[in-house]
This record gives C-alpha cells, structure tokens and sequence, in this order.
C-alpha cells in the first residue's frame, strides 16, 4: 500500500471519534438533565404532600381547640355560641363555622356561612368553589353524640408563607439547573477545543 494511500486513510479515525464523543456528551447531558428533573419533581411534590400535612393538622387541632368551647356554650346560652363563631369568623383564614345537631340539622352559623352545597356548586346558580376551601368536621360528644361542628378554612391561608418561601427556593433551583446545563455546554465545547489542540500537537 502506497504511502499516499495511508495518509489520506488516517482523518477519518479522529473524525469518527470526535462524532462517538460528542454523541456520548450528549447522551451524558441528556441524562443529568433527566435525573436532576427527576428529583426536582420528587422534591417539590414530597414539599407539598409535607405542606399539606400541616395544614390538615393545623386546621384539625384548631378545630378541636373550637368544639371545647363550644361544647360550654352550648350549656349556657345560644346567643353566646353564636357571637363566638362570628369571633372565630373575623379570622381572615376561616370563612364559616356551623353547629349541626346529631341529626344533621343546622342549628348555629356565622354570618358568613355556606352549606356544603353552595360550596362544591351543587346549588343552583352556585359556583363549585370547592378548590378555594376546605371543609373539615368534628363530632361533639358527652356522654352521647350531641351533634357536629364543621369549620371551612380557606385554602393556602395557613401554608402563605410556606408556599411562598417554597416558591422562592424552587426558583432558585431552577436557576441553578439552568445556569448547570449552560456551564455543562461551555466546559464541553472547551475540552473539545483543548482534546483537538492536543491531538494536533500529538
């Protein structure tokens, strides 16, 4: 084989290598960036599950804290019960507290009170505004069931500042990703640019 023949066959190996390094560069890329989502997602959706959490167990011990006293009011005067919910009620986190009796008959409301109905739009001309808030019932009990109080909290009320403290550090990490995927793309082009120099120099 003539030595001509040799010298034109020898571009084509770096050439071939230079396409199988930046195919796995990319596939490398592709990856970290797959698995870094991947855990954005599992991060954020594992803070909601925590966020809602503490909400559910926030509005239930509040709950419980209102049908104690309630549960003395009862014994002394209707109008008493009644004022202490519109008390409750001038929290801008609750939109209504209600007394049923034991056979689900509304008995005391605040002011501000809508049925169950109102809310998930079952009523006529009613808007379903169940996504705004949340319903949460407690039995009221002596020596027997005397009847059931239902407290409406507004939705991200209690959880504000944790969403929005929340927001702000996802934020952040997707900045981060961002800025990691474009020092990712710099480096890569570098050591391209250094790995020819030096096979030029080789």
């Amino acid at each position: 084989m003539s030595q001509s023949s040799i010298r034109s066959e020898q571009p084509l190996y770096p050439k071939i290598s230079s396409i199988y390094n930046k195919i796995m560069q990319l596939a490398i890329a592709i990856f970290l960036i797959i698995v870094l989502m991947n855990l954005w997602v599992f991060s954020y959706g594992k803070n909601q599950r925590a966020t809602q959490a503490h909400f559910n167990e926030v509005s239930s011990q509040y709950l419980t804290q209102i049908a104690s006293a309630a549960k003395i009011l009862l014994h002394e005067n209707k109008n008493d019960v009644e004022q202490y919910f519109d008390e409750i009620t001038e929290s801008p986190w609750v939109k209504d507290l209600s007394f049923y009796d034991k056979t689900g008959q509304l008995v005391i409301a605040s002011d501000k009170h809508s049925s169950i109905n109102d809310l998930f739009g079952i009523t006529k001309n009613k808007a379903d505004r169940s996504d705004e808030f949340t319903t949460f019932v407690q039995e009221i009990r002596e020596d027997n069931l005397v009847g059931y109080l239902r407290l409406t909290i507004e939705n991200n009320s209690i959880t504000a500042d944790i969403d929005e403290a929340s927001e702000q550090q996802y934020g952040l990490v997707r900045l981060m990703m961002i800025l990691a995927v474009i020092v990712g793309f710099l480096l890569t082009r570098g050591l391209n640019r250094f790995s020819r120099q030096g096979f030029r120099l080789g």
